[in-house]
């Protein structure tokens, strides 16, 4: 079996944390596209924090996608990865089992980097 490449653990881990930390802000921004609907009715401090919460989600996406493009490089995968790995981000809740697909494949290529960040 092949050496993992240099750095491969780092980028899942950072590929990891990412990934959670995006899909969660990613499930509170769309509960929070809720107060559209006409039966809903949300106090206004709520409604700010859900825009602000929104514009943390931007931010975060972008570090998500650039933890996604070092992990794509370092794996080699073909571009249609890069796709789905982009939209763990953008569809809710796909991105924790996208994650999890990712991590399973990962390790199993790499067992190296199975204890990386098990810490």
């Amino acid at each position: 079996m092949a050496d993992a490449p240099a750095g491969l653990a780092g980028a899942l881990t950072r590929y990891r944390v990412m990934a959670i930390i995006t899909g969660a802000l990613l499930i509170v921004v769309f509960v929070g596209m809720l107060r559209y609907l006409p039966a809903v009715t949300v106090p206004e401090p709520v409604d700010s924090a859900l825009g602000v919460i929104a514009q943390v989600h931007g931010f975060v996406y972008i570090v998500y996608l650039a933890a996604c493009a070092y992990l794509w490089l370092k794996m080699k995968w073909g571009i249609g990865r890069a796709a789905l790995l982009a939209s763990g981000g953008v569809i809710p809740g796909i991105g924790f089992w996208i994650e999890h697909k990712v991590t399973t494949e990962v390790r199993a290529a790499y067992p190296a980097t199975a204890g990386a960040d098990a810490a």
